[in-house]
């Protein structure tokens, strides 16, 4: 279930991220091999924030 999760985060997040790139103010129209492309820069984006996760989280040590 957990990795379940995290795949759903790493999808939205490449959704948002392309969402976002093709709303920015000066925009042109985007064809859909770019949109595909921003999804995929989108979804490393995600991947990346759930690999790093661990790196600054603090040990309790139990």
């Amino acid at each position: 279930m957990h990795h379940l999760l995290e795949g759903i985060f790493i999808l939205l997040i490449g959704a948002v991220f392309t969402y976002l790139m093709k709303i920015r103010p000066g925009a042109q129209p985007m064809s859909r091999a770019k949109m595909i492309a921003y999804f995929v820069v989108g979804v490393v984006i995600g991947i990346i924030f759930i690999t790093t996760d661990h790196i600054y989280a603090p040990t309790t040590g139990l």
